[in-house]
């Protein structure tokens, strides 16, 4: 299957895109800030220039005002003094009071030719400051400072500075940001890069492995994924799919092993079984030898007519038991009284139990609660812990049975046995399938794995505490389900 786009495609061009939105715009921001920031010092350096220069031009003015021999060009030769030792000064205008020229120098009186805006409108006292591109001097810093002293206001000083400084410090700046934005954002963009490839890495390899699986289920109207997720999703879909049929396949070959399991365990009681039917058999033979010995006794035939129901009623009931077991039923979990499967399962015991002399006895819970189990899976339990105890028992043992309730919420199954007991190397391998310790053709190795497999998946446990030579006791517990509101 082709994928139209790679993931680790989308994911670079969606973060690279907006990485690298985000660094164009705080470096435009910083651009700002910066270029504000030199402006600033710049203008403020200009503004103490100037402001320290109107002191010596005020001094100057007031001192040809009160001289009685007035010098001339004093004003003049201090302007252009001023104007050649600073060197960043472009031009300085001088006017009076009433806006007249007083001394001009960079203009068109100087050897600059330029001449500043002939018209100068203030109030007299404000201080403003502008930044304009001159046609002669290119951009320019010009500062109109005020002259005034004690009240007077003696005229105008402005100044102009060559801001073409500014202008490449803001340059600078600006080629500074744009190498280091672009510096930065491709750093970040190969580590995004090195980090998305290892993140990505196990995804593609996983759907790699995914792809090259064959779900063997058909979903050919599904649409094509465009990348490794909707590749993968797709691929989990199918695998869901095909757990589903896994686990109902699962579930029959499970029943099967059961019932396999189950008829295993009739084989083994047959011939206890075949006792049970026998006797009454022979007992109904002998009663219709007597009946055609002498037919015309009304009275012993009706006798022997009732012996022989007697004996067909036993054969029934031994029979339906059998059957009852025997036979595969659909799984219905529902609740138990577990007190009658444990009496029913032990009663196709009966003649197995009294051949080999073996005492069984029941200490049944009768205030017992009741469990949510399927019932016949509860017998097929309760007879593989019976058959086992049978097993591990010579002659002349015990077999006890015994209910119990672990407080409120659990039921105790727990099943004695005077028997051999299970050696310490063997006891933690006994719930394995077709581990088996009994001689070949006894037992299956499937006993008490079937039972573990039963009890655990209606929420239970099994437990076992043995000791050689002194027998074993195998514990069943489930949970107890509150009765149902009548």
């Amino acid at each position: 299957m082709n994928v139209r786009s790679s993931l680790r495609t989308r994911i670079l061009l969606l973060t690279g895109t907006v990485i690298s939105l985000l660094m164009l715009i705080i470096s435009f921001i910083l651009l700002f800030k910066w270029r504000e920031m030199i402006i600033e010092n710049q203008t403020e350096n200009a503004v103490a220039v100037s402001r320290t220069f109107a002191v010596t031009v005020i001094d100057a003015m007031i001192y040809e005002d009160k001289s009685v021999y007035r010098k001339e060009n004093i004003l003049e030769t201090y302007v252009e003094n001023f104007r050649d030792r600073m060197g960043t000064v472009t031009y300085v205008l001088i006017a009076d009071a009433g806006g007249a020229p007083l001394v001009q120098v960079g203009g068109g009186t100087g050897r600059d030719p330029f001449s500043p805006p002939a018209a100068m409108p203030d109030d007299g006292v404000r201080r403003t400051v502008r930044i304009y591109e001159n046609d002669a001097l290119g951009w320019t810093l010009e500062v109109r400072e005020p002259l005034v002293f004690s009240g007077r206001r003696w005229g105008t000083a402005v100044i102009g500075f060559d801001a073409r400084r500014i202008r490449a410090e803001v340059s600078d700046a600006f080629f500074l940001l744009l190498t280091a934005t672009i510096v930065i954002t491709a750093a970040v963009l190969y580590l995004l890069t090195v980090l998305i490839n290892r993140m990505t890495s196990s995804i593609e390899n996983l759907v790699k492995a995914i792809d090259a699986l064959d779900f063997t289920t058909d979903r050919s109207g599904s649409a094509e994924p465009k990348d490794e997720i909707g590749l993968f999703q797709f691929h989990f879909t199918l695998l869901q799919e095909r757990l589903a049929v896994s686990k109902q396949e699962l579930q029959q070959a499970q029943q099967q092993v059961y019932q396999a399991e189950k008829l295993a365990s009739i084989g083994r009681l047959a011939s206890g079984v075949a006792h049970q039917v026998n006797n009454p058999l022979n007992g109904i033979k002998s009663c219709l030898y007597a009946i055609r010995q002498n037919p015309e006794d009304r009275a012993k035939v009706a006798e022997y007519l009732g012996y022989i129901n007697e004996g067909i009623d036993d054969i029934e009931t031994v029979v339906k038991k059998l059957l009852g077991f025997a036979r595969q039923q659909p799984a219905s979990e529902s609740l138990i009284d577990i007190n009658e499967a444990v009496r029913k399962v032990t009663g196709l015991f009966e003649l197995r139990l009294k051949e080999k002399q073996i005492a069984v006895t029941q200490r049944l819970d009768e205030g017992l609660g009741r469990v949510r189990i399927d019932y016949h899976l509860f017998q097929e339990v309760v007879m593989n812990l019976v058959l086992n105890s049978f097993d591990a028992i010579d002659r002349n043992g015990a077999i006890a049975i015994v209910t119990r309730a672990e407080g409120t919420e659990r039921a105790v199954l727990e099943v004695h046995d005077t028997g051999a007991g299970i050696a310490p190397e063997n006891l933690k391998r006994i719930f394995d399938p077709f581990f088996t310790t009994k001689d070949v053709g006894t037992g299956t190795g499937l006993g008490l794995s079937v039972c573990l497999g039963i009890v655990e998946s209606h929420g239970g446990r099994i437990d076992v505490r043995s000791t050689p030579g002194s027998g074993t006791v195998f514990s069943v517990t489930l949970p107890v389900s509150p009765e149902p509101a009548a």
